[in-house]
């Protein structure tokens, strides 16, 4: 993440958002922004962030020639990395892999409560509790039924 960009956004996020990630393509006159909430964000919310951005007026200094600019959410492919990622998606399955014994187990459960430091995921023969330091991917399992 962009230390400079970081630095311009935060201020200007909602109270509930959380910057993701924040980069750009000084070439390309480029800057993506991703943000998340423990609520479910709406376009309106984008939109804000992304009017409040171009109102500020900082990030014009480091593209004088313009810029492009998107304001997204993470998309249904993006990992959990943040507790609140996991409480917002209780009651919705999830393929893992997580380290245990210094192997790497990959599952899919769902996820029936999360805390700041660990949740519980509910397979098909059993209930585990993992900390989230033992996750190294978590992905929304997508279903369309």
């Amino acid at each position: 993440m962009n230390d400079a960009l970081k630095n311009i956004v935060e201020p200007l996020l909602a109270p509930d958002q959380v910057l993701l990630d924040a980069t750009e393509d000084v070439r390309g006159n480029f800057i993506r922004i991703t943000i998340d909430s423990n609520r479910s964000l709406t376009l309106g919310d984008t939109t804000n962030l992304t009017r409040s951005l171009r109102e500020a007026g900082e990030i014009d200094s480091r593209f004088p020639e313009g810029f492009r600019l998107e304001v997204s959410t993470p998309g249904l492919d993006s990992p959990l990395e943040h507790p609140f990622q996991y409480k917002k998606n209780v009651d919705r399955e999830l393929d893992i892999v997580y380290v245990e014994n210094e192997l790497d187990i990959k599952v899919t459960g769902k996820i029936i409560s999360a805390n700041d430091n660990s949740f519980d995921l509910s397979t098909i023969d059993r209930t585990i509790s993992l900390s989230y330091g033992q996750i190294k991917t978590a992905k929304v399992k997508v279903s369309f039924k």
